[in-house]
């Protein structure tokens, strides 16, 4: 997932001050995501395009070949989640469809308004037990 803005995390305390004011004059986008059920750094992109961009790919890295479900959270921000859904659905010819939902409130006390996160099932939903 990619954040809009570093404002969230600093008064979450995840980041210092002189950290948030260099990565907003930098407009860095900070790609995180969930590694052993804890989240963690991945990349840093410039410019809300680029991070759009970079999820992309990564999504198609993670689903490979097969069928493959997929899914965008979003807060606030419906337009670029229908965006960024409808490049999945473009990119990954193996995709059963795109679920598009809203972040609760908990998630968004700490990443803040923006925020875009894709989920890749690979298998599709069949897979479930």
């Amino acid at each position: 997932f990619c954040l809009e803005t570093l404002d969230h995390l600093r008064r979450g305390g995840r980041i210092g001050t002189a950290a948030a004011l260099v990565g907003t004059a930098l407009a860095v986008k900070p790609l995180l995501h969930m590694e052993d059920g804890r989240i963690v750094p991945l990349e840093k992109v410039r410019t809300m395009s680029r991070a759009v961009g970079r999820l992309v790919d990564l999504a198609a890295a993670a689903a490979g070949d097969g069928p493959v479900g997929l899914a965008v959270h979003h807060l606030a921000a419906p337009e670029r989640a229908a965006e960024l859904a409808t490049r999945l659905d473009e990119r990954l010819p193996g995709s059963t469809g795109c679920v598009i939902s809203e972040v609760g409130a908990v998630i968004g006390a700490h990443t803040g308004p923006g925020v875009l996160g894709v989920v890749v099932l690979p298998g599709g939903p069949d897979s479930i037990p």
